[in-house]
């Protein structure tokens, strides 16, 4: 499967989540969103792809693209899988926390569950891309590595995640909470600037981990010290919808979803032919099933048990998700239960 393959399911995915957001969001926030996230991924992209050669020299990407396709399609291509990606992370979070009653309806373990999917989806997209040749990197970091399948690296979930909650985190603020009809809301836009000026000035090694470091580690104590909870109208359009057609227009982040599982399978069986592939998607699969209302977190946990008696330390990474949920459910349980002891 060649990268014009992958640019047409993209179109699909994309316009499918578009109407979606559409019917969820409504037409402010959608356009708001999409054209955003279109900007900071071309922005992106355009930065590691068709600046000047003097600007590359200085500052190489750490990944190279095949040679098959023009830059300009793979700029454009890759800027549409960051929208899908960032969509589909907020889509799977904001399920997620549903589950967990004290953090419900919060921005901020949104945002963390949404990083932490940003991070499931490179693992899967990053093994099967490198093994395809859609991209390599110039570089391999160990750290982590024994714990990753087809040669993928920490540094890669890591770049993904700490992008997308750069860019997740203002955009919550700024238009899905209390501060989006204050004046000087856009004072968090210096949240991605800090991290770009970091990279651009002080290098983009340590101190760029020091950056990203101190940015996660605000983010975990935010999720559990700060209420901040969206504020933006769901469902609100004014076009007659019927309960049917409700019900197909809210199973579109899954059927897109589902797209997605199909063609990187399909490639790890057919075109590379490297069953093992499958274990990069498995923490995707967990994210997903978390997500599901209706599949109770008993069977989960035995899913992801299965995972790690089969795989090992493989199956690891599939784990994190769900060891992540009971985290913030025992966390919840044990402060209200606290609360509960000085009422009596």
């Amino acid at each position: 499967m060649s990268v014009f393959h992958l640019f047409f399911f993209a179109l699909i995915g994309l316009a499918l989540l578009i109407v979606h957001s559409y019917f969820k969001r409504g037409f402010r926030l959608t356009l708001n969103f999409f054209l955003l996230a279109f900007i900071v991924g071309l922005r992106k992209e355009s930065g590691s792809f068709l600046q000047p050669m003097s600007v590359r020299t200085q500052y190489p990407t750490p990944f190279i693209h095949a040679n098959d396709s023009p830059l300009l399609f793979n700029v454009i291509n890759i800027t549409i899988g960051w929208i899908i990606v960032f969509y589909l992370s907020w889509y799977i979070a904001e399920n997620i926390i549903k589950k967990i009653p004290h953090v419900k309806e919060k921005i901020f373990p949104a945002a963390l569950f949404a990083g932490v999917s940003i991070a499931a989806f490179s693992y899967a997209i990053e093994a099967t891309a490198i093994n395809i040749g859609w991209w390599r990197w110039m570089f391999f970091e160990k750290q982590f590595s024994g714990f990753l399948v087809g040669g993928v690296h920490f540094f890669a979930l890591n770049a993904w995640f700490s992008f997308g909650l750069h860019f997740l985190v203002p955009f919550f603020l700024i238009e899905c909470s209390k501060f989006r009809k204050a004046s000087w809301k856009c004072i968090f836009f210096l949240i991605p600037f800090s991290r770009t000026c970091t990279m651009l000035f002080l290098g983009s090694h340590i101190h760029r981990s020091i950056h990203e470091f101190i940015f996660f580690l605000v983010l975990i104590i935010l999720v559990f010290i700060q209420p901040l909870q969206f504020n933006y109208p769901q469902f609100k359009t004014r076009l007659s919808v019927h309960p049917f057609q409700r019900k197909l227009i809210e199973a579109i982040p899954l059927a897109v979803i589902l797209m997605i599982l199909i063609v990187l399978s399909y490639v790890d069986l057919i075109q590379i032919k490297n069953v093992y592939l499958l274990v990069s998607l498995l923490p995707f699969i967990v994210l997903v099933f978390l997500a599901f209302k209706k599949i109770p977190p008993l069977l989960i946990l035995l899913f992801t048990a299965a995972i790690l008696l089969s795989l090992g330390k493989a199956g690891i990474p599939a784990c994190m998700p769900a060891l992540a949920v009971l985290g913030l459910l025992g966390i919840g349980n044990l402060m209200a239960s606290k609360k509960y002891s000085k009422a009596i």
